[in-house]
């Protein structure tokens, strides 16, 4: 029976000490190991961080979205961008994990950011200001095109028609025309003749029709009282609008010629228009020298009524911000 026990013992040595054997009994060391690490790190994992719930970033800017993640103390990762009609440029589109779920500190958020809406609606400025309808044009993401300008019963300056017409599905960037107001036309009248009537009389029914005197030339006459009319251009009974121009030829006695020989005028001018108020002076050159006789900021479309002196003739000069304009002589 010993002897048995015996030859087993050696039996079971020998096949121990077989080489295959030796090699299962390792790999199974290896594999028992290995299990037991893995074990003990993943517990250290899930010991490491607390876990924390995703935020809704969807729909909210790129820079709320940081704000939301570093208060969790998680990353946002960018994992792309695309057109979108419904959220706005650079605000988040969709995100992986979803919002609710749980997640790790220090794991990251994937997000896709929108690169806005490659369509825009024309909005409607008809009614509006010009520089209402402008401003409100780029915010739509639209250009501010071409501006004709017509006589309308619509106040000056106000949009009266658009195109593309309000409404309309367009590209970004797209140009919106638009015509503008001028106001109502102006009235017309038949120039009433102002011969034998007063400078001054003549001065107060010109300026009831809205017609502008340009210049006042002096004419000796012994016949007539001092300022007495006695010629005007245009002449009498043509037809004039409002914002036009006469001059007139008034009566100088003998002993006042030298004084009246120095003319007087008014100079009409209208500021071109435009987006931007411009600086305008006028200079006038005479045989006195040169001198400045209006110097404002005025808006696009104003009017001027710069009244002076000069003697001889002179040279009238437009400036608009520092750069000559346009010329006149006046005799």
């Amino acid at each position: 029976m010993q002897n048995e026990v015996k030859q087993d013992q050696n039996s079971v040595k020998k096949l121990v000490t077989t080489p295959f054997v030796k090699i299962a009994i390792g790999a199974v060391v290896f594999l028992a190991s290995a299990v037991v690490f893995g074990l003990l790190a993943l517990n250290l994992i899930i010991k490491h961080g607390e876990k924390v719930v995703v935020p809704n970033l969807v729909n909210k800017s790129v820079v709320e979205a940081l704000d939301l993640v570093s208060e969790r103390r998680l990353e946002l990762k960018k994992a792309g961008a695309r057109n979108s009609s419904l959220i706005p440029e650079n605000f988040i589109v969709s995100q992986d994990p979803l919002p609710g779920s749980v997640i790790k500190e220090g794991a990251s958020i994937s997000v896709v950011i929108s690169l806005g809406s490659q369509i825009s609606q024309v909005p409607d400025v008809s009614g509006k200001p010009v520089r209402e309808a402008q401003v409100e044009l780029n915010r739509a993401g639209l250009k501010a095109g071409r501006i004709s300008r017509v006589h309308h019963q619509k106040v000056a300056d106000t949009v009266i028609a658009q195109m593309p017409a309000a409404g309309q599905q367009v590209e970004r960037d797209t140009p919106v025309n638009v015509l503008v107001s001028l106001g109502q036309y102006p009235r017309k009248y038949r120039l009433p003749d102002f011969a034998g009537a007063s400078v001054e009389l003549a001065g107060r029914i010109l300026e009831a029709m809205g017609i502008q005197i340009g210049e006042i030339m002096p004419r000796i006459d012994f016949s007539r009282p001092q300022g007495t009319v006695l010629d005007q251009n245009p002449r009498p009974g043509l037809l004039v609008r409002q914002g036009d121009t006469i001059s007139l030829v008034v009566s100088s006695l003998k002993g006042e010629v030298n004084e009246l020989e120095r003319k007087q005028a008014v100079f009409i001018y209208q500021v071109p228009y435009g987006f931007w108020s411009k600086s305008v002076r006028i200079e006038v050159t005479d045989p006195e020298g040169i001198r400045t006789i209006y110097n404002e900021i005025e808006e696009p479309g104003a009017g001027i009524r710069a009244a002076f002196g000069y003697s001889a003739q002179c040279t009238v000069k437009v400036y608009l911000d520092d750069v000559l304009e346009t010329e006149r002589i006046m005799r």
